[in-house]
Protein backbone atom coordinates (compact mmCIF):
# COMPACT_ATOMS: atom_id res chain seq x y z
CA UNK A 1 0.00 0.00 0.00
CA UNK A 2 1.49 3.39 -1.05
CA UNK A 3 1.99 5.54 1.84
CA UNK A 4 -0.53 8.93 2.39
CA UNK A 5 0.50 12.14 0.52
CA UNK A 6 2.47 14.08 2.77
CA UNK A 7 0.71 17.35 4.61
CA UNK A 8 1.45 20.78 3.81
CA UNK A 9 3.27 21.17 6.67
CA UNK A 10 5.18 18.04 5.86
CA UNK A 11 5.69 20.08 2.51
CA UNK A 12 7.02 22.96 3.24
CA UNK A 13 9.35 21.42 5.55
CA UNK A 14 10.92 19.81 2.51
CA UNK A 15 10.49 22.68 0.72
CA UNK A 16 12.36 24.77 3.42
CA UNK A 17 15.31 21.87 3.65
CA UNK A 18 15.89 22.20 -0.38
CA UNK A 19 16.18 26.17 -0.05
CA UNK A 20 18.19 25.65 3.03
CA UNK A 21 20.10 22.88 0.62
CA UNK A 22 20.58 24.73 -2.42
CA UNK A 23 21.45 28.10 -0.44
CA UNK A 24 24.72 26.02 1.52
CA UNK A 25 25.83 24.55 -2.32
CA UNK A 26 26.04 28.24 -3.11
CA UNK A 27 27.66 29.94 -0.68
CA UNK A 28 30.26 26.86 -0.20
CA UNK A 29 30.97 27.44 -4.20
CA UNK A 30 31.30 31.18 -3.87
CA UNK A 31 33.43 30.59 -0.45
CA UNK A 32 35.84 28.42 -2.83
CA UNK A 33 36.16 30.77 -5.99
CA UNK A 34 37.24 32.91 -3.10
CA UNK A 35 39.54 30.84 -0.92
CA UNK A 36 42.74 31.87 -2.21
CA UNK A 37 42.52 35.51 -3.07
CA UNK A 38 44.59 37.71 -0.84
CA UNK A 39 42.93 39.63 1.48
CA UNK A 40 44.32 43.36 -0.02
CA UNK A 41 43.19 46.55 -1.65
CA UNK A 42 42.28 45.88 -5.35
CA UNK A 43 43.01 42.41 -5.61
CA UNK A 44 42.24 40.57 -8.28
CA UNK A 45 39.12 38.16 -8.21
CA UNK A 46 38.61 35.09 -10.47
CA UNK A 47 35.86 35.97 -12.30
CA UNK A 48 34.88 39.49 -11.67
CA UNK A 49 31.29 41.36 -12.94
CA UNK A 50 32.52 45.04 -12.34
CA UNK A 51 35.80 46.33 -12.64
CA UNK A 52 36.73 49.56 -11.80
CA UNK A 53 40.23 51.69 -12.31
CA UNK A 54 40.69 55.01 -11.07
CA UNK A 55 37.55 55.89 -10.38
CA UNK A 56 38.11 59.75 -8.93
CA UNK A 57 34.51 61.90 -7.77
CA UNK A 58 35.27 65.85 -6.13
CA UNK A 59 33.37 67.93 -5.04
CA UNK A 60 34.79 71.28 -4.33
CA UNK A 61 38.23 70.56 -2.63
CA UNK A 62 36.52 67.63 -1.23
CA UNK A 63 37.66 64.38 -2.35
CA UNK A 64 34.90 62.08 -2.19
CA UNK A 65 35.96 58.93 -3.86
CA UNK A 66 39.56 57.66 -5.04
CA UNK A 67 39.59 54.04 -5.76
CA UNK A 68 42.43 53.13 -7.83
CA UNK A 69 41.14 49.42 -8.83
CA UNK A 70 38.88 47.15 -7.67
CA UNK A 71 36.93 44.04 -8.67
CA UNK A 72 33.48 42.64 -8.12
CA UNK A 73 32.86 38.45 -7.86
CA UNK A 74 30.44 37.74 -9.94
CA UNK A 75 27.58 35.64 -7.84
CA UNK A 76 28.64 37.06 -4.86
CA UNK A 77 27.15 39.15 -1.94
CA UNK A 78 29.88 41.95 -1.28
CA UNK A 79 29.70 44.44 1.72
CA UNK A 80 30.73 47.80 1.48
CA UNK A 81 31.72 49.48 4.77
CA UNK A 82 32.89 52.42 6.18
CA UNK A 83 32.47 55.16 8.61
CA UNK A 84 30.09 58.17 7.08
CA UNK A 85 31.06 60.20 4.69
CA UNK A 86 34.21 57.41 3.59
CA UNK A 87 32.36 57.65 -0.08
CA UNK A 88 30.39 54.13 -0.19
CA UNK A 89 26.87 56.12 -1.50
CA UNK A 90 28.82 58.36 -3.88
CA UNK A 91 30.28 55.44 -5.45
CA UNK A 92 27.26 53.46 -5.64
CA UNK A 93 25.83 57.13 -7.89
CA UNK A 94 29.32 56.77 -9.86
CA UNK A 95 28.98 53.40 -10.70
CA UNK A 96 25.46 52.98 -11.25
CA UNK A 97 25.54 56.37 -13.77
CA UNK A 98 23.65 59.21 -10.96
CA UNK A 99 27.02 60.84 -11.00
CA UNK A 100 29.49 61.68 -13.17
CA UNK A 101 33.37 60.97 -12.05
CA UNK A 102 35.76 63.43 -12.39
CA UNK A 103 38.38 61.03 -13.62
CA UNK A 104 38.17 57.22 -14.11
CA UNK A 105 37.21 53.96 -15.83
CA UNK A 106 34.75 50.86 -15.25
CA UNK A 107 32.82 48.01 -16.65
CA UNK A 108 30.42 46.07 -15.93
CA UNK A 109 30.61 42.25 -17.60
CA UNK A 110 33.22 43.02 -20.33
CA UNK A 111 31.32 46.56 -21.09
CA UNK A 112 32.45 50.56 -20.62
CA UNK A 113 30.23 52.05 -18.18
CA UNK A 114 31.82 55.26 -18.32
CA UNK A 115 29.70 58.31 -19.62
CA UNK A 116 26.55 56.08 -19.85
CA UNK A 117 23.14 57.87 -17.84
CA UNK A 118 21.35 55.89 -14.88
CA UNK A 119 18.90 54.54 -17.34
CA UNK A 120 20.97 52.84 -19.87
CA UNK A 121 23.21 51.60 -16.99
CA UNK A 122 19.91 49.76 -15.74
CA UNK A 123 19.04 48.36 -18.79
CA UNK A 124 22.62 46.65 -19.07
CA UNK A 125 21.41 44.63 -15.95
CA UNK A 126 23.40 47.30 -13.27
CA UNK A 127 19.98 48.22 -11.10
CA UNK A 128 20.24 49.83 -7.45
CA UNK A 129 18.24 51.13 -4.75
CA UNK A 130 18.38 53.84 -2.54
CA UNK A 131 18.51 54.50 1.29
CA UNK A 132 15.69 56.75 1.22
CA UNK A 133 12.80 54.78 -0.82
CA UNK A 134 11.76 56.28 -3.93
CA UNK A 135 8.46 54.65 -3.86
CA UNK A 136 5.91 56.43 -5.76
CA UNK A 137 3.07 56.76 -2.85
CA UNK A 138 0.12 57.92 -5.18
CA UNK A 139 0.77 54.52 -7.02
CA UNK A 140 -0.42 51.40 -5.39
CA UNK A 141 2.20 48.13 -4.76
CA UNK A 142 1.28 46.43 -8.17
CA UNK A 143 1.67 49.71 -10.47
CA UNK A 144 5.10 50.50 -8.07
CA UNK A 145 6.11 46.85 -9.49
CA UNK A 146 4.67 47.24 -12.90
CA UNK A 147 6.65 50.76 -13.85
CA UNK A 148 9.59 49.03 -13.01
CA UNK A 149 9.65 46.62 -16.29
CA UNK A 150 11.80 47.72 -19.23
CA UNK A 151 10.90 47.98 -22.51
CA UNK A 152 7.13 48.65 -22.26
CA UNK A 153 5.83 48.49 -25.64
CA UNK A 154 2.93 50.67 -24.81
CA UNK A 155 5.20 53.61 -23.46
CA UNK A 156 5.82 54.92 -26.85
CA UNK A 157 3.25 57.59 -28.20
CA UNK A 158 2.15 55.54 -31.39
CA UNK A 159 1.65 52.30 -29.97
CA UNK A 160 -0.06 53.56 -27.00
CA UNK A 161 -3.60 53.79 -28.74
CA UNK A 162 -3.25 50.31 -30.43
CA UNK A 163 -3.86 48.46 -27.07
CA UNK A 164 -3.45 45.00 -29.09
CA UNK A 165 0.06 45.76 -29.39
CA UNK A 166 0.82 45.39 -26.06
CA UNK A 167 -1.68 43.81 -23.84
CA UNK A 168 0.02 40.53 -23.88
CA UNK A 169 3.24 42.19 -22.48
CA UNK A 170 1.02 44.00 -19.80
CA UNK A 171 0.05 41.31 -19.15
CA UNK A 172 2.96 39.08 -18.57
CA UNK A 173 4.69 42.34 -16.69
CA UNK A 174 1.33 41.87 -14.44
CA UNK A 175 1.69 38.28 -13.72
CA UNK A 176 5.40 39.31 -13.25
CA UNK A 177 4.72 41.66 -10.51
CA UNK A 178 2.15 39.65 -8.55
CA UNK A 179 4.92 37.15 -8.11
CA UNK A 180 7.59 39.41 -6.47
CA UNK A 181 4.34 40.54 -4.23
CA UNK A 182 3.83 37.42 -3.36
CA UNK A 183 7.69 36.04 -2.68
CA UNK A 184 8.29 39.69 -0.97
CA UNK A 185 4.76 38.80 1.38
CA UNK A 186 3.42 41.96 -0.12
CA UNK A 187 0.35 40.67 -1.93
CA UNK A 188 -1.97 41.45 0.92
CA UNK A 189 -0.86 45.04 -0.19
CA UNK A 190 -1.39 44.98 -3.73
CA UNK A 191 -3.71 47.17 -4.56
CA UNK A 192 -2.76 49.80 -1.37
CA UNK A 193 -1.27 53.05 -2.56
CA UNK A 194 2.59 52.99 -1.25
CA UNK A 195 2.34 55.69 1.01
CA UNK A 196 -0.32 53.83 3.04
CA UNK A 197 2.70 51.29 3.57
CA UNK A 198 5.12 50.93 6.45
CA UNK A 199 9.17 52.23 5.86
CA UNK A 200 9.68 48.34 6.10
CA UNK A 201 7.50 47.75 3.48
CA UNK A 202 8.79 50.31 1.25
CA UNK A 203 12.17 48.63 1.65
CA UNK A 204 10.76 45.01 0.15
CA UNK A 205 8.67 47.09 -2.34
CA UNK A 206 11.69 48.97 -3.70
CA UNK A 207 13.80 45.42 -3.95
CA UNK A 208 10.86 43.78 -5.93
CA UNK A 209 10.80 46.28 -8.14
CA UNK A 210 14.70 46.42 -9.02
CA UNK A 211 13.66 42.76 -9.79
CA UNK A 212 11.32 43.42 -12.33
CA UNK A 213 14.25 44.51 -14.17
CA UNK A 214 15.67 41.09 -14.32
CA UNK A 215 19.20 42.02 -13.17
CA UNK A 216 23.24 40.78 -13.70
CA UNK A 217 24.04 42.48 -10.50
CA UNK A 218 21.88 44.48 -7.60
CA UNK A 219 23.44 47.25 -5.71
CA UNK A 220 21.42 47.89 -2.33
CA UNK A 221 22.14 51.10 -0.40
CA UNK A 222 21.54 50.83 3.32
CA UNK A 223 18.48 48.39 3.18
CA UNK A 224 18.03 47.41 6.74
CA UNK A 225 18.23 51.32 7.77
CA UNK A 226 15.09 52.24 9.78
CA UNK A 227 14.18 48.18 9.44
CA UNK A 228 12.91 46.65 12.77
CA UNK A 229 14.13 43.58 13.45
CA UNK A 230 11.89 41.16 11.89
CA UNK A 231 11.46 42.91 9.34
CA UNK A 232 15.74 42.82 8.68
CA UNK A 233 15.72 39.16 8.89
CA UNK A 234 13.48 38.76 6.12
CA UNK A 235 15.67 41.03 3.51
CA UNK A 236 18.30 39.09 4.70
CA UNK A 237 16.56 36.06 3.78
CA UNK A 238 15.46 37.54 0.56
CA UNK A 239 19.11 39.00 -0.31
CA UNK A 240 20.56 35.40 -0.16
CA UNK A 241 17.91 33.92 -1.98
CA UNK A 242 18.80 36.19 -5.00
CA UNK A 243 22.61 35.34 -4.56
CA UNK A 244 21.29 31.69 -4.60
CA UNK A 245 19.37 32.53 -7.60
CA UNK A 246 22.85 33.57 -9.60
CA UNK A 247 22.75 37.35 -9.06
CA UNK A 248 25.77 39.53 -7.73
CA UNK A 249 24.92 41.54 -4.72
CA UNK A 250 26.48 44.46 -3.90
CA UNK A 251 25.29 46.63 -0.54
CA UNK A 252 26.42 49.22 2.04
CA UNK A 253 25.53 48.43 5.36
CA UNK A 254 26.26 49.72 8.64
CA UNK A 255 24.98 47.01 10.94
CA UNK A 256 28.08 44.84 11.06
CA UNK A 257 26.26 41.87 12.19
CA UNK A 258 25.14 41.65 9.33
CA UNK A 259 27.61 42.22 7.26
CA UNK A 260 29.38 39.65 9.32
CA UNK A 261 26.20 37.27 8.81
CA UNK A 262 25.69 37.64 5.04
CA UNK A 263 28.81 38.39 3.15
CA UNK A 264 31.39 36.55 1.08
CA UNK A 265 33.35 39.01 0.66
CA UNK A 266 33.60 42.77 2.67
CA UNK A 267 35.63 46.08 0.88
CA UNK A 268 36.30 48.79 3.54
CA UNK A 269 35.91 52.61 2.26
CA UNK A 270 37.52 55.33 4.29
CA UNK A 271 38.27 58.66 2.95
CA UNK A 272 37.00 58.09 -0.62
CA UNK A 273 39.77 54.96 -1.03
CA UNK A 274 39.47 51.37 -0.34
CA UNK A 275 42.05 50.49 2.83
CA UNK A 276 40.96 47.06 3.25
CA UNK A 277 39.04 44.22 1.49
CA UNK A 278 38.47 40.40 2.39
CA UNK A 279 36.56 37.98 3.90
CA UNK A 280 34.71 38.84 6.93
CA UNK A 281 37.35 36.62 9.35
CA UNK A 282 40.25 38.86 7.34
CA UNK A 283 38.81 42.53 7.55
CA UNK A 284 37.95 41.44 11.57
CA UNK A 285 41.38 40.97 12.10
CA UNK A 286 42.27 44.36 10.21
CA UNK A 287 43.19 46.97 12.49
CA UNK A 288 42.88 50.13 9.45
CA UNK A 289 39.07 48.87 9.72
CA UNK A 290 39.14 49.82 13.33
CA UNK A 291 40.94 52.79 13.16
CA UNK A 292 38.96 53.78 9.71
CA UNK A 293 35.87 53.49 12.44
CA UNK A 294 37.16 55.10 15.95
CA UNK A 295 39.89 57.16 14.36
CA UNK A 296 43.69 57.61 14.38
CA UNK A 297 44.28 58.62 18.32
CA UNK A 298 46.55 61.41 19.25
CA UNK A 299 50.28 60.19 20.58
CA UNK A 300 49.78 62.50 23.61
CA UNK A 301 49.06 61.50 26.68
CA UNK A 302 45.25 62.11 27.61
CA UNK A 303 46.22 63.23 31.40
CA UNK A 304 47.74 66.18 30.00
CA UNK A 305 44.70 66.87 27.92
CA UNK A 306 42.94 69.98 29.65
CA UNK A 307 39.47 68.20 29.32
CA UNK A 308 41.19 65.14 31.63
CA UNK A 309 41.23 66.41 34.94
CA UNK A 310 37.91 68.13 34.70
CA UNK A 311 36.03 64.94 33.24
CA UNK A 312 37.80 63.02 36.37
CA UNK A 313 34.96 61.29 37.96
CA UNK A 314 32.14 62.88 36.54
CA UNK A 315 30.47 59.71 35.09
CA UNK A 316 31.00 55.89 35.06
CA UNK A 317 31.46 53.55 31.46
CA UNK A 318 27.88 52.06 32.42
CA UNK A 319 24.29 53.83 31.97
CA UNK A 320 23.31 54.53 34.59
CA UNK A 321 19.03 54.96 35.69
CA UNK A 322 17.99 58.31 35.33
CA UNK A 323 17.37 60.11 38.17
CA UNK A 324 17.94 64.00 39.41
CA UNK A 325 21.05 65.26 38.07
CA UNK A 326 23.86 65.84 40.86
CA UNK A 327 24.77 70.07 40.90
CA UNK A 328 22.92 72.60 39.12
CA UNK A 329 20.56 71.68 36.23
CA UNK A 330 21.63 71.16 32.57
CA UNK A 331 22.33 73.66 30.10
CA UNK A 332 20.44 71.69 27.50
CA UNK A 333 19.00 68.15 28.32
CA UNK A 334 16.64 65.57 26.66
CA UNK A 335 14.79 62.67 28.45
CA UNK A 336 13.03 59.71 26.62
CA UNK A 337 13.92 60.99 24.08
CA UNK A 338 11.48 59.81 20.92
CA UNK A 339 11.47 60.75 17.17
CA UNK A 340 12.13 59.76 13.83
CA UNK A 341 11.49 60.95 10.40
CA UNK A 342 9.07 58.58 8.45
CA UNK A 343 5.46 57.70 10.62
CA UNK A 344 5.75 54.72 12.52
CA UNK A 345 9.84 54.04 12.13
CA UNK A 346 11.36 55.43 15.07
CA UNK A 347 15.06 56.66 15.03
CA UNK A 348 15.21 57.59 18.81
CA UNK A 349 13.88 54.78 21.08
CA UNK A 350 14.34 56.98 23.86
CA UNK A 351 17.67 58.89 24.48
CA UNK A 352 19.12 61.15 27.73
CA UNK A 353 21.11 63.56 27.78
CA UNK A 354 22.42 66.53 29.13
CA UNK A 355 24.72 69.08 28.97
CA UNK A 356 25.90 71.31 31.31
CA UNK A 357 27.62 74.98 32.00
CA UNK A 358 31.20 74.61 30.06
CA UNK A 359 31.53 71.39 28.86
CA UNK A 360 32.18 69.32 25.71
CA UNK A 361 30.21 66.55 25.34
CA UNK A 362 30.66 64.34 22.52
CA UNK A 363 27.74 61.72 21.14
CA UNK A 364 29.87 58.84 19.39
CA UNK A 365 28.01 55.67 17.97
CA UNK A 366 28.20 53.19 15.21
CA UNK A 367 26.31 54.16 11.60
CA UNK A 368 22.84 54.57 12.02
CA UNK A 369 22.53 54.90 15.59
CA UNK A 370 20.81 57.71 15.62
CA UNK A 371 23.30 60.55 16.30
CA UNK A 372 22.60 63.17 13.85
CA UNK A 373 18.95 62.80 14.23
CA UNK A 374 19.59 63.14 18.16
CA UNK A 375 20.87 66.46 18.11
CA UNK A 376 18.35 67.59 15.14
CA UNK A 377 15.38 66.74 17.23
CA UNK A 378 16.89 68.28 19.82
CA UNK A 379 17.29 71.72 17.62
CA UNK A 380 13.66 71.54 16.37
CA UNK A 381 14.45 70.06 13.04
CA UNK A 382 12.82 66.21 13.56
CA UNK A 383 9.75 65.97 14.77
CA UNK A 384 9.32 64.32 18.52
CA UNK A 385 6.97 61.64 19.19
CA UNK A 386 7.39 61.57 23.38
CA UNK A 387 9.85 62.43 25.58
CA UNK A 388 11.31 66.11 26.31
CA UNK A 389 13.80 68.30 25.75
CA UNK A 390 14.70 71.42 27.85
CA UNK A 391 17.02 74.11 28.10
CA UNK A 392 17.66 75.17 31.14
CA UNK A 393 14.46 74.98 33.00
CA UNK A 394 12.32 75.34 30.41
CA UNK A 395 10.64 72.89 28.18
CA UNK A 396 11.36 73.79 24.76
CA UNK A 397 10.07 70.57 22.85
CA UNK A 398 7.79 71.37 20.10
CA UNK A 399 9.93 74.57 19.24
CA UNK A 400 10.95 74.87 16.28
CA UNK A 401 14.40 75.48 14.74
CA UNK A 402 14.06 79.24 14.15
CA UNK A 403 12.32 79.80 18.28
CA UNK A 404 15.45 78.36 19.17
CA UNK A 405 18.20 80.52 18.07
CA UNK A 406 17.12 83.39 19.82
CA UNK A 407 16.54 80.96 23.31
CA UNK A 408 20.40 80.62 23.21
CA UNK A 409 20.69 77.26 20.95
CA UNK A 410 22.81 77.19 18.10
CA UNK A 411 23.39 74.54 15.22
CA UNK A 412 25.88 73.63 12.99
CA UNK A 413 24.93 71.00 9.97
CA UNK A 414 26.93 68.17 8.74
CA UNK A 415 26.48 69.47 5.05
CA UNK A 416 25.54 72.94 3.08
CA UNK A 417 26.77 74.45 6.23
CA UNK A 418 27.79 77.45 4.40
CA UNK A 419 26.15 80.20 1.56
CA UNK A 420 28.79 79.29 -1.21
CA UNK A 421 27.98 82.27 -3.07
CA UNK A 422 28.58 84.60 0.11
CA UNK A 423 31.28 85.69 1.44
CA UNK A 424 32.64 85.33 4.66
CA UNK A 425 31.22 88.41 6.14
CA UNK A 426 27.83 87.64 4.52
CA UNK A 427 28.11 84.38 5.85
CA UNK A 428 28.43 85.95 9.26
CA UNK A 429 25.81 88.61 8.90
CA UNK A 430 23.68 85.73 8.23
CA UNK A 431 23.78 84.06 11.76
CA UNK A 432 22.74 87.57 12.96
CA UNK A 433 20.09 88.57 10.73
CA UNK A 434 17.48 89.02 13.47
CA UNK A 435 19.90 91.69 15.66
CA UNK A 436 21.78 93.24 12.76
CA UNK A 437 23.02 96.35 15.10
CA UNK A 438 24.61 94.15 16.99
CA UNK A 439 26.67 92.83 13.94
CA UNK A 440 30.37 94.48 14.79
CA UNK A 441 30.32 94.12 18.32
CA UNK A 442 29.62 90.11 17.77
CA UNK A 443 32.15 89.94 14.70
CA UNK A 444 34.92 91.10 16.87
CA UNK A 445 34.51 88.94 19.52
CA UNK A 446 34.32 85.99 17.18
CA UNK A 447 37.05 87.05 15.01
CA UNK A 448 38.95 87.39 17.81
CA UNK A 449 38.43 83.54 18.25
CA UNK A 450 38.86 82.69 14.77
CA UNK A 451 41.38 85.32 13.06
CA UNK A 452 40.64 83.87 9.36
CA UNK A 453 36.99 85.24 9.50
CA UNK A 454 39.13 88.41 9.49
CA UNK A 455 41.96 87.53 7.11
CA UNK A 456 38.98 86.01 4.53
CA UNK A 457 36.44 88.76 5.61
CA UNK A 458 35.48 89.48 1.54
CA UNK A 459 36.34 85.70 0.09
CA UNK A 460 33.39 83.92 -1.10
CA UNK A 461 32.90 80.73 0.84
CA UNK A 462 32.45 78.53 -2.25
CA UNK A 463 36.48 79.23 -2.75
CA UNK A 464 37.81 78.12 1.24
CA UNK A 465 38.34 74.60 1.55
CA UNK A 466 36.83 72.31 3.72
CA UNK A 467 38.08 72.90 6.98
CA UNK A 468 37.88 76.96 6.45
CA UNK A 469 34.11 76.79 5.92
CA UNK A 470 33.54 74.71 9.15
CA UNK A 471 34.93 77.53 10.68
CA UNK A 472 32.85 79.86 8.79
CA UNK A 473 29.79 77.96 10.21
CA UNK A 474 30.77 77.45 13.66
CA UNK A 475 31.38 81.65 13.47
CA UNK A 476 28.31 82.37 11.99
CA UNK A 477 26.38 79.89 14.99
CA UNK A 478 28.46 81.69 17.39
CA UNK A 479 27.20 85.14 16.15
CA UNK A 480 24.15 84.46 18.34
CA UNK A 481 26.11 84.27 21.26
CA UNK A 482 24.35 81.23 21.88
CA UNK A 483 24.55 79.25 25.78
CA UNK A 484 25.12 75.86 23.91
CA UNK A 485 26.21 74.76 20.37
CA UNK A 486 25.41 71.68 18.55
CA UNK A 487 27.55 70.39 16.24
CA UNK A 488 27.07 67.42 14.14
CA UNK A 489 29.89 65.54 12.32
CA UNK A 490 32.31 68.84 12.06
CA UNK A 491 35.20 66.38 11.06
CA UNK A 492 33.49 64.47 8.06
CA UNK A 493 34.87 64.27 5.09
CA UNK A 494 38.59 66.28 6.20
CA UNK A 495 41.68 65.31 5.32
CA UNK A 496 43.86 64.90 9.17
CA UNK A 497 44.88 68.41 8.62
CA UNK A 498 41.99 70.15 8.45
CA UNK A 499 40.67 68.05 11.16
CA UNK A 500 43.19 68.83 13.42
CA UNK A 501 42.22 72.41 12.77
CA UNK A 502 38.39 72.02 13.33
CA UNK A 503 39.21 70.19 16.46
CA UNK A 504 41.57 73.37 17.72
CA UNK A 505 38.69 75.82 16.80
CA UNK A 506 36.18 73.39 18.82
CA UNK A 507 38.36 73.49 21.88
CA UNK A 508 38.61 77.53 21.69
CA UNK A 509 34.67 78.15 21.48
CA UNK A 510 34.42 75.42 24.15
CA UNK A 511 37.19 77.22 26.43
CA UNK A 512 35.47 80.89 26.04
CA UNK A 513 32.79 79.32 27.77
CA UNK A 514 30.10 77.74 25.67
CA UNK A 515 28.87 74.43 26.50
CA UNK A 516 29.01 72.75 23.26
CA UNK A 517 27.01 69.14 22.39
CA UNK A 518 28.72 67.69 19.42
CA UNK A 519 28.07 64.19 16.99
CA UNK A 520 31.21 63.19 15.57
CA UNK A 521 32.50 60.20 13.46
CA UNK A 522 36.25 60.08 14.64
CA UNK A 523 35.57 58.44 17.90
CA UNK A 524 38.68 58.61 19.19
CA UNK A 525 39.39 62.43 18.09
CA UNK A 526 35.77 63.41 19.95
CA UNK A 527 36.81 60.87 23.11
CA UNK A 528 39.93 62.70 23.62
CA UNK A 529 38.50 66.52 23.60
CA UNK A 530 35.38 65.63 25.65
CA UNK A 531 34.48 66.10 29.41
CA UNK A 532 31.92 63.23 29.00
CA UNK A 533 30.39 61.11 25.71
CA UNK A 534 27.26 59.34 25.29
CA UNK A 535 27.98 56.20 22.80
CA UNK A 536 24.59 55.37 20.70
CA UNK A 537 23.00 51.89 19.47
CA UNK A 538 19.66 51.75 17.85
CA UNK A 539 18.35 55.26 19.28
CA UNK A 540 19.03 53.97 22.56
CA UNK A 541 21.93 55.21 25.19
CA UNK A 542 24.22 52.26 25.18
CA UNK A 543 27.40 53.90 27.55
CA UNK A 544 28.03 56.88 29.03
CA UNK A 545 31.80 58.01 30.90
CA UNK A 546 34.31 60.32 30.75
CA UNK A 547 35.96 60.25 27.27
CA UNK A 548 39.18 58.67 28.70
CA UNK A 549 36.97 56.01 29.82
CA UNK A 550 35.51 54.76 26.96
CA UNK A 551 38.48 55.80 24.96
CA UNK A 552 39.73 52.73 26.54
CA UNK A 553 36.62 50.88 26.56
CA UNK A 554 36.90 47.46 24.96
CA UNK A 555 32.86 47.71 24.54
CA UNK A 556 32.79 50.55 22.49
CA UNK A 557 34.72 48.42 19.94
CA UNK A 558 32.64 45.88 20.00
CA UNK A 559 29.65 48.39 19.31
CA UNK A 560 31.28 49.96 16.28
CA UNK A 561 32.04 46.62 14.79
CA UNK A 562 29.46 44.61 16.10
CA UNK A 563 30.77 40.54 16.00
CA UNK A 564 33.82 41.74 13.88
CA UNK A 565 34.74 42.86 16.68
CA UNK A 566 34.19 39.42 19.05
CA UNK A 567 35.85 37.37 16.03
CA UNK A 568 39.20 39.28 17.09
Amino acid sequence: MSSEPPVPDELRERAEAVRAEAQATRSEAVAAQLADVPAEPGVRKPDPILAVDGVARRFGGLQAVCVDHLEIQRGAITSLIGPNGAGKSTFFNVVSGFDRPNAGTWSFDGRELAGLPAYRVSRLGLVRTFQLTKALMRLTALENLMLGAPEQRGERLRSSILRGLWRSQENGIRERADELLTRFNLAHMRDEYAGTMSGGQRKLLEMARALMTEPAMLMLDEPMAGVNPALTQSLLGHIRAMRDDGMTIVLVEHDMDVVMGISDWVVCFAAGEVIAEGRPQDIAANPAVIEAYLGAREDEEDAAHPHAARAAGSATAEVEPAGEPAGPAPVLCCEQLVAGYIPEVNILNGCDVEVRDGELVGIIGPNGAGKSTLIKAMFGLVPTRDGRVKLREEDVTHLRAHAMVPKGIGYVPQNDNVFSTLTVEENLQMGLYVRPHEFEERYEIVSELFPLLRDRRTQKCGSLSGGERQVVAMGRALMADPQVLLLDEPSAGLSPMMQDTVFEAIERINGAGVSILMVEQNASRCLEISDRAYVLDQGRNAYTGTGEELLNDPKVIELYLGTLARQR
